[in-house]
């Protein structure tokens, strides 16, 4: 059998996924050190910085679909990190951060932060910028347009 020129270890998606999967890792061992999962903490920063306040726009904001928002909100409605305030149904009630939620959000975005030096402190700003750059590029040429944070700087 003739070997195949390209390997494994020549694609960029490999590297990008090693690399992920580390950083997220990383960031799942932090959290689950309060009993959070990443689900749920990309719920509770949505909520405290005002990004979404029902289903439909968290489901929007971090891209999945209701049903697993949904999911996730009752099990954090029953660690009472979370409240539904009445709306015309279940998916477009309001949902908003308990005192226990809004007290340990904080927290946790400084684990991210942390977990972002951890990563990335090895680059300089310039050399940020340009990967910044170079993912929104590659996003972009993806089809991935609903794009926020940094990238619309």
């Amino acid at each position: 059998m003739t070997q195949y020129k390209h390997s494994l270890q020549d694609d960029i998606g490999y590297w990008l996924s090693r690399l992920r999967m580390k950083v997220h890792s990383s960031f799942l061992a932090k959290l689950a050190k309060h009993n959070i999962a990443i689900p749920e903490w990309r719920i509770l920063i949505s909520l405290y910085n005002k990004d979404a306040s029902n289903i439909v726009e968290l489901a929007n904001f971090i891209e999945v679909d209701k049903g697993a928002v949904s999911r996730v909100l009752d099990k954090m409605e029953l660690n009472g990190l979370v409240a539904r305030q009445p709306g015309k149904d279940r998916r477009s009630s309001i949902v908003v951060l308990t005192k226990k939620g809004e007290g340990l959000t904080p927290k946790l975005a400084q684990l991210a932060e942390l977990n972002e030096k951890e990563f990335f402190s090895g680059l300089s700003e310039v050399e940020k910028k340009q990967l910044k750059a170079i993912l929104k590029k590659l996003l972009l040429h993806a089809g991935i347009e609903s794009l926020g944070g940094w990238f619309l700087k």
